[in-house]
């Protein structure tokens, strides 16, 4: 008698022939899915709203606030999925915009800020741990803006929403590269002027030698009062009378294109400081940006002399959304969510949706779907 199949064989059947049916219908679902526009089966409309939705917030956020405000309901999860789909394309898609150029000067301000990553990609990575490891990897953040005037007393004033960013997890000379492309978008071979400000550090000079020949170059001037309180503290403590009688004096001198001044005066003092390494330490910061220095020229020929928008934009851009409690980024979640937060606050956002859009209707005919 012939023996009936066993749970095993029937479940196995039944394993594979769900297989086939899914491929048989993937074959014919997807192409029209693509033809659609439809993104992991969401609307584009739908699709641009929750990558929206997750540039701004967490995941569990975006979809905590999609059903509230919108009452559609999507898992943080699927959420996720969407980005990991879509990011990628962000960033190859922001090299290719090009702005209208517009007379004015173009202020380009390049900074880094630390950005927690999983330990398979901090693995081998030198940090500020005791035991000299790493928790988080640099996030190089470049912005480009524009100045068109200054107000009546003369202070300059930056052009309403010319803001744009570019950012990446790559070396300076790479995110050079790409802030350099950016300012080139927006249209630097027609700017008047092309000012650099930075925090003094070795690449960003680096950085603006390469990508900007020809720019004048400022030392952030927070960055340089922090240099003067570094000094003085090494001199004879900044909190002591002298030391504040000398803050307020070398700032001073330093407002009046007088940076040299304060650098013999602390040469001559160096010998009986408190703290003589770190005197000279700070002395030698101050000689290499000497002629970043020159607040007094710079302010009166109307030049921003602090770094205020690329600080703020470190805190709005990558702060705000990727240094939330418990967030641990890969290389790639983590690039994606840079590129979807620069294209977002550079207004760039819905054109990268629409043009998607368009390539997918250009890309697919949905008539031959119509029979």
């Amino acid at each position: 008698m012939k023996q009936a199949p066993s749970e095993q064989r029937l479940l196995g059947f039944e394993s594979k022939f769900r297989e086939f049916v899914f491929q048989a219908a993937a074959q014919v679902i997807q192409p029209v899915m693509q033809a659609l526009g439809l993104e992991k089966a969401y609307t584009p409309a739908l699709a641009r709203l929750l990558g929206g939705s997750a540039a701004q917030n967490s995941y569990r956020e975006a979809s905590e606030d999609l059903w509230e405000y919108a009452g559609v309901k999507v898992c943080n999860r699927h959420i996720q999925r969407l980005v990991q789909s879509v990011a990628p394309a962000v960033g190859p898609w922001l090299k290719t915009q090009q702005a209208k150029p517009e007379i004015a000067w173009m202020y380009v301000n390049p900074d880094g800020t630390g950005v927690p990553m999983r330990k398979e990609v901090l693995a081998g990575r030198k940090g500020k741990q005791p035991d000299g490891s790493a928790e988080t990897q640099e996030a190089k953040l470049g912005c480009v803006f524009l100045q068109t005037e200054v107000d009546p007393e003369g202070h300059p004033v930056r052009k309403e929403d010319s803001t744009s960013y570019s950012g990446s997890f790559e070396g300076a000379v790479e995110s050079g590269l790409l802030l350099g492309q950016e300012a080139q978008r927006r249209g630097m071979a027609q700017a008047t002027q092309v000012i650099v400000i930075g925090d003094g550090a070795a690449w960003v000079w680096e950085l603006a030698r390469v990508n900007f020949p020809g720019a004048i170059l400022i030392l952030d001037f927070y960055h340089a009062m922090q240099h003067l309180h570094g000094l003085v503290e090494a001199l004879c403590g900044k909190d002591t009378v002298e030391g504040k009688k000398r803050i307020r004096l070398w700032k001073r001198w330093l407002l009046k294109d007088r940076a040299h001044r304060v650098i013999e005066q602390a040469k001559a003092e160096v010998a009986r400081s408190l703290d003589k390494e770190k005197a000279e330490k700070e002395i030698a910061c101050l000689e290499n940006n000497g002629q970043r220095m020159t607040c007094g020229t710079f302010r009166r020929a109307g030049y921003f002399i602090g770094s205020g928008v690329v600080e703020a934009g470190c805190k709005t851009v990558i702060g705000k959304r990727m240094k939330g409690w418990g967030m641990f980024w890969s290389e790639e979640g983590g690039q994606g969510i840079l590129d979807l937060r620069c294209a977002f606050l550079s207004d760039r956002f819905d054109a990268f949706w629409q043009d998607r859009a368009n390539r997918h209707a250009a890309r697919n005919d949905a008539l031959k779907f119509a029979a």
